[in-house]
């Protein structure tokens, strides 16, 4: 869920076909991180990262030749280029910003769910003393 709401936010991406995809390579990168976080050819972060940055890319293509603005998200804020822009961004920089930006929102939130699940499995009083609170 905070994946899909990122995605949303960041380049629109809705329910469905492309957002399915994005999500098993953001799962690979993550899980490559987690065992061995380097770009090395056969490891889940390289497949990961390779993938995402492909889809990405098409992404970033897509929203050039379209020309519109779709929710006036994030990736068309990068994409914006005219005189008022002080920094223009390469793609590589776009893709690398919106990898980070995912990444960074999904594991915190995702991990910390986790630890309280787990905190609240090892310690059931607490669990108890919710359930009374609501």
């Amino acid at each position: 869920m905070a994946l899909m709401s990122a995605l949303k936010q960041i380049a629109s991406v809705e329910t469905g076909p492309v957002s399915e995809s994005l999500k098993t390579e953001i799962f690979k990168l993550v899980l490559g991180t987690l065992s061995l976080p380097i770009n090395v050819p056969g490891t889940n972060y390289y497949r990961g990262f390779k993938n995402l940055v492909s889809m990405l890319r098409r992404l970033i293509e897509e929203r050039r030749i379209s020309r519109c603005s779709y929710n006036d998200d994030m990736l068309d804020s990068l994409l914006k280029v005219d005189d008022s822009s002080k920094v223009k961004l390469n793609d590589e920089q776009i893709i690398d910003m919106i990898i980070a930006l995912v990444y960074s929102g999904y594991e915190t939130v995702s991990t910390t769910s986790m630890m309280a699940v787990k905190y609240l499995h090892d310690h059931p009083r607490v669990l108890e003393e919710l359930r009374v609170r609501q």
